[in-house]
């Protein structure tokens, strides 16, 4: 499945609690730009990882369990509950990716 470009928090809870993968949560806010620069990581790590879920959500929501402050902020989700959070850091996403 490509990497889910998602604009509602209905969906991104749907994903994060009925997908039997683990699920990578890119939350991107759109004043920091159009497009996060490290979504080529996500879709380069979807293409290789097909056992987890990867998307990206650009419109300014973060889970409830984080504060905008935050932003922007990759988790990494198992069975519906947070495992992992990774800051905006190349190397720290790609490790949390590694693990999931």
């Amino acid at each position: 499945m490509p990497v889910q470009a998602l604009q509602d928090a209905g969906q991104v809870f749907d994903l994060i609690m009925n997908s039997p993968k683990p699920v990578v949560v890119h939350y991107w806010a759109p004043s920091e730009g159009p497009e996060s620069p490290l979504a080529p990581l996500f879709f380069e790590a979807n293409e290789e990882r097909g056992d987890v879920e990867f998307a990206i959500v650009n419109s300014g929501f973060i889970h409830p369990e984080h504060s905008p402050d935050e932003m922007p902020l990759t988790v990494l989700y198992r069975d519906g509950q947070e495992v992992e959070t990774a800051p905006f850091d190349p190397g720290a996403i790609q490790d949390l990716i590694d693990r999931a």
